[in-house]
Formats: C-alpha cells, structure tokens, sequence
C-alpha cells in the first residue's frame, strides 16, 4: 500500500477559512507600540541608539523603524487583496480614503487646535483662520508638519507629531496598487517581481555610489526618494506574498536562517560597512515578511483577535507621539514610568479614535469573489 506524502505546509494558507484565521490585528498593535516604545528613547535620553533592537541591528534599524516596515508588509498583502475584491476602482478608492483620511484629518486638528495651543506660549492665539487653512491643507495632502511654535522647547525633539510621515508614503502606495491595476498589471503578478527587484536594486547602486537623493517637487508631492527605496521594497513582498505565499512553504529552521543571516548582516567586519549594510537592506523585506506571515497564520502562537472590539492600532500610532511630547513636558518620571505611561496613554487614545472617529467611515463588506488573476487565488 502506497502512502500519500503530506504536503508541506504553505506560508500562506490555500484555505479560505485557515487565511481568515490570522493575527494580523495583533502584530499591527504590538507595532504601533513598539514605534511608541522606540520613540520613548528619543524623548527620554535623546537617542534611540541604546534601545535593544537598534543595539541587535547595529544601529541600522530600531525598533520603530521595523514597526514602520512591518506596516507596510502588511499593508502590501491586504491592499492588494482589497484592490481584487473591489467591484471597481472607485469602490477601492473609497475604502482606501475612508480608512486613512478621518483618522488622520482628527489627529491632525487635536495636534493643531489642541496639543500646540496648550504647551505653546502664544496659548490659543495660534488658533487664526490663516492656521485653520495650512492645517486643511496638510490635512488634505497628508503632510504631517504641524507647526508648533515653541510648544516643548524644552523636549529633546520639537516636533509635535513625527509619526505622521509615513502616512503619506503609504497613501501613494495605495495609489500605485490601483494604476498597476488600471493597467492590467495586476493580474500579471511578476511585474510586481520586477518591480521590487529594480527598486532594491536601485537602493543597493545608491549605497556604492554614496547617494541619497531627494528635494524640490518630487520631494513636497511623493516625499523623500531615497525613503522610498527603503518603503517600497516592504510594500512589494506584501503584495508578492499576496500572490505566491501559497506556494512558499512554512519552515522555521527557514525562519531561523534568514533572522541569523540578518543580525550578522548588520555587523559586518572591518571595512566592509556599505557592503553589509547593502546585504541587510536587500535581507531584511524577505526576512521580515517571512517572520510576520509565518506569525500571521501560526497556529501555535495563538491570541486573540486584538480588533475584536475595535482596530486601535492606527489611532495608537496618530497620537502616541504627541502623547509622548506631552507627557515629557508635563511630568518628571523615571524611564520605565515614562514608557508605560506613553503606551497605556496611545492605546487608550487608539481606542477613542476608533471608536469616536474611525469606525464610522468604515463598513463590512459582503463577501465577493476576487478579480480575475493568474497566480493562485486570493482567499483571506
């Protein structure tokens, strides 16, 4: 009697209903604390070069810069998935603008009209018609400056709300989904294969040459070029994993060769830092897509769904650095008081913003078929 060999376990699950039991929800919240995390360093010691992830990555990366990423890895896979199962780009459109501009829009004014008028000493006179107008207008084009006079002079930083660039990069992402949509791109998956293999390219020939371009228009429209080498590569492998994960196995002997390949990458030997930092830049979308898919759909590691009550992760993120510069300029507290005090205080402002604001532009949709493609069907 022949035995039937059990296939491999796949990074993304072929069933439907496995796909649909993930943890996404869950690695979205610890991120957007662990950018808060990350950030407490900043404010507290004025670096962030001493926090545990950076110190592991040689200072290539820390934690909140692998939070970021994580985002868009996540993002990558989901929107394309939410592009597939849209009945028309104008339904995608829609969806993509009522799940990032109210948030978005709120945080802004709270930062503007609240948060800077009580720190700054010009008080509530900063609250013009000519303020109400550039914070419209940022809040519009999803530029995160907020002006805030000298609302915490005496923090290590100035900055009213530094979590708010990457907002903009992930909306244009959004963007590129639907033109590779229009034209027919995305159901040929391996032009997003190329795609991402000219930009890490592209990042890897910037490195020899020591350039990091950026400035003038493309730069006030898109934001900086060279972050996007760094973004754009997380964005694509979500959206390759989207259309090929079903076919990649599971392994964590896998896992565990590609996070130690990593770590050495970013302690190169002598001489060789552009080289190593070249390697840790083309390793860590592959790495770090591999770990956050093979924590998605593990069924060992097994929480419960941190959106049940709300997705709290986004509004986390909006108001954890604000939360941050206020709690620094008001109170004087050790560094571990400061840190859950920062944590607890944006999880609770990631829950008001949900629940006041987010929630209400966003809807269940009924289940659909996805868009015709040739790779293997969507199925989460």
């Amino acid at each position: 009697m022949t035995r039937t060999r059990t296939p491999p376990p796949s990074l993304i699950p072929a069933d439907a209903a496995d796909a649909r039991r993930n943890h996404f929800n869950a690695i979205r919240l610890a991120m957007a604390m662990a950018v808060i995390w990350s950030h407490c360093f900043a404010f507290y010691w004025g670096t962030e070069a001493d926090e545990p992830v950076s110190l592991l990555l040689a200072g290539l990366y820390n934690a909140g810069s692998v939070g970021v990423r994580v985002f868009f890895i996540i993002s990558g896979f989901l929107i394309a998935q939410s592009y597939l199962a849209s009945r028309s780009n104008s339904d995608y459109f829609a969806k993509r603008v009522k799940r990032i501009f109210p948030g978005f829009i709120a945080a802004t004014a709270v930062c503007t009209f609240v948060v800077v008028p009580l720190y700054a000493s010009a008080g509530w006179g900063l609250v013009t018609p000519q303020a109400m107008v550039q914070w419209a207008w940022h809040a519009a084009t999803l530029h995160g400056e907020i002006p805030g006079a000298d609302a915490f002079a005496g923090n290590p930083g100035q900055t009213v709300n530094g979590a708010l660039w990457s907002i903009r990069y992930e909306a244009w992402c959004y963007v590129g989904v639907a033109l590779l949509g229009i034209a027919g791109l995305m159901r040929k998956p391996w032009v997003v294969v190329a795609v991402l293999a000219g930009v890490l390219a592209g990042k890897a020939g910037l490195d020899l040459l020591g350039k990091q371009p950026g400035g003038g228009i493309i730069e006030a429209v898109f934001g900086w070029p060279y972050a996007w080498f760094s973004l754009a590569p997380c964005f694509l492998i979500g959206m390759v994993a989207q259309f090929y994960g079903r076919a990649i196995p599971r392994s964590a002997a896998l896992l565990a060769v590609l996070l130690v390949a990593l770590v050495a990458s970013a302690h190169p030997g002598d001489g060789q830092g552009t080289q190593g930092r070249i390697v840790f830049d083309l390793l860590f979308p592959f790495t770090a897509a591999y770990a956050v898919f093979y924590l998605a759909y593990s069924r060992t590691v097994n929480v419960p769904d941190a959106a049940r009550f709300g997705d709290f992760s986004y509004g986390a993120y909006l108001y954890g650095f604000p939360i941050q510069q206020m709690v620094k300029a008001s109170f004087d507290l050790s560094f571990p008081a400061y840190v859950v005090t920062c944590l607890v205080l944006s999880l609770l402002a990631g829950v008001a913003s949900w629940n006041l604001v987010e929630k209400w532009f966003v809807r269940k949709p009924k289940p659909r078929a996805p868009r015709a493609m040739t790779a293997a069907p969507v199925t989460a």
